[in-house]
C-alpha cells in the first residue's frame, strides 16, 4: 500500500479552466443551434445535419474535457495513448448523437427524456474517465466511489436539463435570442461539474512500475492551443453553417410561401386586383381577369383608366364613388356594377374595395366576382313574377266576374219563391259558389303577397267599427254551434287611427273564422290593447278560442302555404291553407308579428302586433 508520502499533489491552471468552461458553453450553443436544424430537415438532409452536428457536439464535448485534463499539472511527465484518447473522442460523439435523435422528435415525454439523458450522462461518463485510463504516467490512479458515483449521477442530471432546454428552444421562435444564449451559459457551466467532480474522485501515488509508453504523446503548449484553436473553428463552422442554413431555408421558405400564394390567386375564379391611389394605375391582375372579360392582363397594367373605360357608362360613377369612399373612411366597399367585355357582352361584377394595411396605405386592393349567372335568373324571375302578377291581375277578373254572376242569380232565384227542395239546392249552390269565391280570392291574395304587389293604403278609420263588422259576420255561425262571441277593447285605445283597415279586418276575419271554425263548444274572444303609444301607436290584438288546439310540433307549420295543423282538417273544416299564411304577411307589412300559443284540447290564442299613426 502506498503511503502518503508517495502521493502526487497536482495543481490547477485557472486559465485553462476557464478556458474549458468557455468551451462548454460554445459547445452548448452550438448543441441548440444544431438542434433546431436537425428538427427542420427531413430525410438525407436531417441525417446530415444529426451526423454533423454529432461530430461538432462530440468534439465540444471532449475538447472541454481534455482541456480541463491538460490544466491538472502534476510533478510527473504525462503523456496520453492517443487510441484510447480517439474511443473517449468516439464516447462524447455518440452521446451527443443520441442527445440530437431524441430532441428532434415530434414530442419528448418524461420517458424518453429519462431515457435519453441515461445513454447521453453515461457516454460523457465514458468520455471522461476512458480519457483517464488514457494518462500514462509513473503513478497509480485510485478513485474515491462516492465521487465517483456523484460524477455519474451529475453526468444523467446535467444531460437531462439539456435535453429538456434543447428540446424546448429548438424552433426558431422570434425573441429566443437571449434565451438559447442564457440556457448556453446554464449547461455551459453545469457540464464541466461532472468533468470536475470526477477529477476531484481521482487521486495519484509514485510507482516504480516500469510504463509502456506505445501508441502515447505528449501535449505540449502548442498542441494545447491546437486542441483549443480547432474546437473553436470545428464549432464556429457548425454554428455558421446552421446560421447560413437556416437564411437559406427562410429565403425558400419564403419563396415557397409566395409561389403558394401565386398559385392561389391565380387558381380562384375571381379577379383580384391591386392599384395606386395616388395615380390609379394597376401594380397587379391575376390571369382571371383576362379569362372572364378577355383583356390581357398587360391592357390593365398599362392604361390608368383601363377600369372606369371599361365599366359600364352607367356604372361609372357608382365604381369612382366606391373607391373614394374606400380611401376616405378606410373600411371595405361591396357594390355591383357591370363591364364591357371584350367581345362586346355584359358581364356583372360583384365587387369589393378596401385600402391596404399600414405597409400598403397608398394602394387599393380589390375583388370582383362575376355574378351574370345570378343576375340572369335574378331578371328571369322578376319577369316571370311580372307575367304571373299581369296572369293573375287577368285571372282575378276572368274568374271573379262569371263567379259573382252565379252568385247574382243564385240569389234571383232565392227570390222567386222556390219549393223547399229547390231552396235546398240553391243554398248548396250559394255556399258552394261562396267557398269557390273566397279561396279564388285567397290564391289570388297570397299571389300578390308573394309577387311583393300588396301596398297598404293607410286611411283615417275607426277600429271600433272595424272589430263589430268583424264579430257581427261571424255571430250566426257563432250561434248555430252555441258559441260565445264578443270583442273587448281596452279604454286607452284611441277610436279613430290612421291605418289600413281593410287589411287589418282581412287579418281579424281569418282569425276569428278560424276560431269560430275550430271551436265546438265555449268562446271565442276578440281583445285590442295598447303595448306601446310614443309617436305612433303600436296596438296588441288577441284572437283566444277554447277549440280543439295545435300540437306543439305543428304550430310552427300553420303559417306556411297550404299546410294546416292537421291534414285532415281540409276536407274536415274546408279551407286551402293560406288563411293564415296570408295573415303573417299581412301583419309583417303593418310592422308587427303573428304568434300562436296553443295547448291540444284547451283552444289556441292567436296575438298579433300593428302599429298605425294617430289622428292629429
Amino acid at each position: 500500500m502506498a503511503s502518503p508520502a508517495d502521493a502526487l499533489a497536482g495543481f490547477y491552471d485557472y486559465r485553462l479552466v476557464a478556458l474549458s468552461v468557455l468551451i462548454s458553453g460554445l459547445a452548448s450553443y452550438a448543441a441548440l443551434d444544431i438542434a433546431g436544424r436537425v428538427t427542420a430537415s427531413h430525410g438525407k438532409t436531417r441525417f446530415a445535419w444529426m451526423v454533423g452536428g454529432a461530430c461538432a457536439m462530440g468534439t465540444g464535448i471532449w475538447s472541454m474535457h481534455y482541456v480541463g485534463m491538460l490544466a491538472f499539472s502534476l510533478p510527473v511527465v504525462v503523456r496520453y495513448h492517443w487510441p484510447t484518447v480517439a474511443i473517449s473522442l468516439l464516447s462524447a460523439v455518440f452521446a451527443s448523437g443520441v442527445a440530437l435523435f431524441v430532441v428532434s422528435r415530434q414530442k419528448m415525454g418524461l420517458r424518453q427524456a429519462v431515457l435519453g439523458s441515461l445513454v447521453m450522462g453515461s457516454g460523457i461518463a465514458a468520455m471522461h474517465y476512458i480519457g483517464m485510463a488514457a494518462m500514462r504516467l509513473p503513478a497509480m490512479c485510485s478513485y474515491a466511489p462516492g465521487l465517483v458515483a456523484l460524477s455519474v449521477v451529475f453526468a444523467i442530471l446535467i444531460s437531462l436539463v439539456a435535453l429538456w432546454l434543447t428540446f424546448r428552444l429548438r424552433e426558431e421562435a422570434q425573441g429566443q435570442r437571449w434565451q438559447k444564449a442564457a440556457s448556453a451559459i446554464i449547461m455551459g457551466a453545469a457540464i464541466p461539474v461532472m468533468h470536475y467532480t470526477g477529477m476531484a474522485a481521482a487521486s495519484f501515488t509514485s510507482s516504480a512500475t516500469p510504463l509502456d509508453l506505445t501508441h502515447t504523446v505528449d501535449i505540449s503548449s502548442f498542441g494545447k492551443a491546437g486542441i483549443v484553436v480547432v474546437t473553436a473553428v470545428l464549432l464556429g463552422l457548425a454554428v455558421l453553417t446552421s446560421v447560413i442554413d437556416r437564411r437559406f431555408s427562410a429565403q425558400a421558405a419564403a419563396l415557397d410561401l409566395e409561389r403558394r400564394y401565386r398559385h392561389l390567386v391565380e387558381a380562384v375564379q375571381v379577379i383580384i386586383w391591386r392599384k395606386n391611389l395616388s395615380s390609379s394605375a394597376f401594380t397587379f391582375v391575376n390571369h382571371e381577369a383576362e379569362s372572364l372579360l378577355g383583356y390581357p392582363t398587360e391592357q390593365w397594367l398599362a392604361s390608368p383608366d383601363f377600369w372606369i373605360d371599361h365599366t359600364h357608362p352607367e356604372d361609372r360613377a357608382l365604381v369612382e364613388f366606391h373607391c373614394r369612399r374606400a380611401a376616405e373612411e378606410n373600411r371595405p366597399q361591396p357594390f355591383e356594377h357591370r363591364m364591357i367585355t371584350a367581345s362586346g357582352d355584359i358581364c356583372w361584377l360583384r365587387s369589393s374595395v378596401r385600402v391596404g394595411d399600414q405597409t400598403q396605405a397608398n394602394e387599393l386592393f380589390g375583388v370582383m366576382a362575376d355574378i351574370s349567372e345570378r343576375k340572369r335568373a335574378q331578371e328571369a324571375t322578376e319577369i316571370a313574377s311580372r307575367t304571373k302578377s299581369e296572369f293573375l291581375d287577368n285571372m282575378s277578373h276572368e274568374l271573379r266576374t262569371p263567379m259573382n254572376g252565379v252568385l247574382g242569380m243564385a240569389q234571383l232565384l232565392l227570390d222567386t219563391d222556390p219549393t223547399a227542395e229547390q231552396r235546398e239546392y240553391l243554398d248548396v249552390l250559394t255556399m258552394s259558389a261562396d267557398s269557390l269565391l273566397t279561396i279564388i280570392s285567397d290564391i289570388l291574395d297570397f299571389s300578390k303577397i308573394e309577387a311583393g304587389k300588396v301596398d297598404l293604403d293607410p286611411v283615417e278609420f275607426n277600429l271600433h267599427d272595424t272589430l263589430q263588422v268583424t264579430t257581427q259576420t261571424f255571430a250566426s255561425a257563432a250561434r248555430q254551434k252555441g258559441l260565445k262571441l264578443y270583442g273587448e277593447i281596452a279604454p286607452d285605445v284611441p277610436d279613430v287611427l290612421i291605418g289600413d283597415p281593410q287589411r287589418v279586418r282581412q287579418i281579424l276575419f281569418n282569425l276569428v273564422g278560424n276560431a269560430v271554425k275550430f271551436t265546438a263548444q265555449g268562446e271565442v274572444v276578440v281583445r285590442v290593447t295598447v303595448e306601446s303609444a310614443e309617436q305612433n301607436v303600436r296596438l296588441l290584438f288577441s284572437v283566444r278560442d277554447t277549440g280543439i288546439g295545435i300540437p306543439p310540433e305543428k304550430q310552427k307549420l300553420i303559417f306556411e302555404a297550404f299546410s294546416q295543423a292537421d291534414g285532415s282538417a281540409t276536407r274536415k273544416f274546408g279551407g286551402t291553407g293560406l288563411g293564415l299564411t296570408i295573415c303573417y304577411r299581412l301583419v309583417e307589412l303593418l310592422g308587427g308579428k303573428l304568434l300562436v300559443e296553443s295547448n291540444v284540447g284547451f283552444g289556441s290564442q292567436f296575438q298579433f302586433t300593428a302599429q298605425f299613426a294617430r289622428n292629429q
